[in-house]
């Protein structure tokens, strides 16, 4: 496959953006109720072990954009992908206190 062909998908998303707020603010409705940083944590830990990076990757872009239609502890535990401290790959168990 030549390398025009590979960047041809690239701008494509992988899903609709109004999609991805919705699964997003749901993820943010289930860990409401929890404590400020389990609840930041507990959003990250799903992104990261559960979402596509391409779906990351449109959330965070969504969000360096304003965010619209994301709940705020939404961005919160989202924003927390890009912090060194918190790029481990993979589900480490249920958030911390």
């Amino acid at each position: 496959m030549s390398t025009t062909q590979q960047n041809a998908g690239a701008d494509i998303p992988v899903m609709a953006l109004d999609r991805i707020v919705l699964m997003a603010n749901q993820i943010g409705d289930f860990f409401a109720p929890y404590p400020p940083e389990r609840r930041a944590e507990g959003i990250r830990n799903h992104l990261r072990t559960y979402w596509d990076p391409r779906m990351r990757d449109e959330l965070l872009t969504l969000i360096e954009q304003g965010g619209a239609g994301l709940a705020p502890h939404v961005i919160e535990g989202a924003r927390l992908l890009r912090e060194e401290a918190h790029a481990k790959p993979g589900y480490y168990g249920p958030p911390k206190a």
